[in-house]
C-alpha cells in the first residue's frame, strides 16, 4: 500500500527542484523541471495544474513563462502538496468515516489507527518544501529517506 503515490512524489520533487534553483518568482518551464527530475512531461503538466488550483504554484505567461512558486517554500508543507494531488490521506479506509467501514461502531483497532493517522499527518504538516530543498542542497541523504525513517519511528 502506498501512502504517498507517485504523482505526489513527482509534485514534491518538482517543488523541491524549483525551491532549490532560484527565487520564488522565477518561472520554470514544464520541460525544464521534467528533464531535471526525470518526470514524464505530460504527467508533470497535469500535476502543475493541480498545484496551481491549490495555490501552491502559479502559471506565468509569455516567452519565459512556465510555473513559479506561488508562496515561499517555508510556507508550503508536504501535507498540503500531497492532499492537493491525492486528496485526503488515510492510513486505513475506516478513517474516512462511518460510511467507509461497516465495523465503525465495534472496531477495536479504530483508536489505534486514529493515533497512527494523527502522527503521520502531523509529521507531513511539519515538513516544508524549504526543509526538503535545504536537505537536498547539503548533499545528504535524499529527503525521502529521512521522511521514511521518521515515519517508521512513529510506529514504534
Amino acid at each position: 500500500m502506498e501512502f504517498i503515490k507517485r504523482n505526489s512524489d513527482y509534485a514534491l520533487r518538482a517543488l523541491v527542484y524549483m525551491a532549490g534553483h532560484g527565487p520564488g518568482d522565477r518561472a520554470f518551464s514544464v520541460s525544464q523541471v521534467a528533464h531535471a527530475e526525470g518526470i514524464p512531461e505530460g504527467f508533470l503538466r497535469k500535476i502543475f495544474q493541480k498545484l496551481a488550483g491549490a495555490g501552491i504554484v502559479k502559471s506565468v505567461r509569455g516567452p519565459r513563462g512556465g510555473f513559479s512558486l506561488a508562496r515561499e517554500p517555508e510556507d508550503v508543507t508536504v501535507l498540503e502538496v500531497v492532499e492537493a494531488i491525492q486528496g485526503p490521506l488515510a492510513v486505513n479506509r475506516c478513517l474516512l468515516g462511518r460510511d467507509a467501514c461497516e465495523r465503525w461502531d465495534v472496531c477495536k483497532l479504530r483508536e489505534s489507527w486514529t493515533g497512527i493517522q494523527e502522527g503521520f499527518i502531523s509529521f507531513l504538516r511539519d515538513v516544508t518544501i524549504k526543509a526538503l530543498a535545504a536537505q537536498q542542497s547539503k548533499g545528504g541523504a535524499p529527503a525521502g529517506h529521512k521522511v521514511a525513517t521518521a515515519t517508521h519511528r512513529m510506529g514504534r
